[in-house]
């Protein structure tokens, strides 16, 4: 399996030791590409809207964007792995998640996103996992991720030594069954939400496009790279 690695924080503190304790769970001989922010990509999106306009190639950051993008684009899973800063995702990977937002549903999708599997790993001392787990998975959703899964654990420490071990253990558990889970997974379809986005945005291009043809307009970019590809005439990017 391929594996890609987004850690949210350079430090190798808590967040890295639940990363860990996951992949120990997936077990070896797989393929891990691993990335680290804010070091891989130190930039803040200026939203110029290039990458909307023209395409992610543009992107005046491209030469930070593209080689993650296309490491997504190979992995079988994704793992993002972020500790909660002030009850959110940190601001380096927000950051490069708005940097991919034109690969949105509603914008120019990729077909193999459509089955690929994810896993979102986070913790905070107390409270705020569920939002920063929230910020990651509406983009892994809005990519078209068939499955994501989450990890979450209040730690009520910075320190991973200091963790007690009914909390270890239970970081522990959830990865052993997530884990097996994603192995025992063969021909992966999306899950109904990804259905129901895809064509509400089939129908939304649809609309788009005949008031824009009607007011004398040129279609827009993402009608013509959603005929493009034929998911405007019955195609569908989770099938062959």
């Amino acid at each position: 399996m391929n594996i890609m690695i987004i850690n949210g924080t350079e430090q190798k503190g808590c967040t890295f030791a639940m990363k860990e304790l996951f992949l120990s769970s997936i077990g070896s001989g797989h393929s891990i590409t691993e990335y680290y922010l804010p070091r891989d990509c130190p930039v803040f999106c200026t939203g110029c809207k290039v990458c909307f306009y023209s395409d992610i190639s543009k992107c005046p950051h491209s030469h930070y964007t593209i080689p993650i993008w296309k490491s997504i684009l190979k992995a079988d899973l994704l793992i993002f792995v972020s500790p909660t800063y002030v009850l959110h995702v940190p601001a380096q990977t927000k950051s490069l998640l708005d940097h991919l937002g034109t690969k949105f549903i509603a914008h120019s999708p990729e077909k193999p996103m459509f089955s690929k599997q994810a896993v979102i790993i986070t913790n905070a001392i107390g409270a705020g996992m569920g939002k920063t787990a929230h910020d990651i998975k509406d983009s892994l959703d809005f990519w078209g991720v068939a499955r994501t899964f989450i990890i979450k654990q209040g730690l009520a420490s910075v320190d991973w030594e200091l963790v007690d071990s009914r909390r270890k253990k239970s970081i522990q558990k959830q990865c052993k069954k997530i884990a097996a889970k994603i192995k025992r997974s063969i021909h992966i379809k999306p899950r109904l939400k990804i259905k129901v986005l895809f064509f509400g945005m089939k129908i939304a291009h649809t609309m788009i496009n005949k008031a824009e043809r009607k007011a004398g307009r040129e279609s827009t970019k993402d009608y013509l790279y959603w005929k493009e590809h034929g998911w405007l005439d019955g195609k569908r990017p989770w099938e062959d």
